[in-house]
């Protein structure tokens, strides 16, 4: 077991592949979590139902199986933006967790920018004080800055 996981929700990919790229340069363990009732991918139905799951701090069942994170000193969690805050099911991670005494990283893809909100809404529920944040716009529109992004922000978390 390493002693960081990337713990992540990726609805479209993006996530997933920022997750990926900063668990690797880290050597770090990683978590994805899955729904039990998947969000729709497409059209207006997709920001209607991850919208309003956002702004009403939804906490949907995981299907994903959370490990005791009682061994990780590094928690990196990884969120697309919806509607300016974390996707649903990271509130339902970060349900009842404490993580005060851990250093805790945030990174963040939206196709809008700024993720600030996302940042904030991490930090108070976790009762973390988040170590360091990135914001990506489209990663995989944009691969290659991307992924060095990425691996950047693995290494400002490792503390090289």
């Amino acid at each position: 077991m390493a002693d960081t996981l990337v713990v992540y929700y990726s609805l479209e990919g993006n996530v997933d592949f920022l997750a990926r790229e900063i668990a690797d340069e880290m050597k770090a363990d990683l978590l994805r979590l899955e729904t039990e009732k998947e969000y729709p991918k497409k059209g207006l139905v997709k920001f209607f139902h991850g919208g309003k799951d956002a702004i009403s701090n939804a906490r949907p069942k995981l299907k994903t199986a959370i490990p005791d994170l009682s061994g990780y000193s590094t928690i990196v969690i990884g969120t697309p933006v919806w509607a300016g805050k974390p996707a649903a099911p990271i509130n339902t991670f970060l349900a009842g967790k404490n993580f005060s005494e851990k250093k805790v990283a945030v990174f963040a893809s939206s196709a809008g920018g700024a993720a600030e909100k996302t940042f904030s809404a991490i930090a108070d529920a976790s009762s973390a004080s988040l170590f360091a944040t990135q914001s990506f716009k489209n990663p995989l529109a944009n691969e290659t800055s991307s992924k060095e992004i990425a691996r950047m922000f693995a290494r400002k978390v490792r503390g090289l």
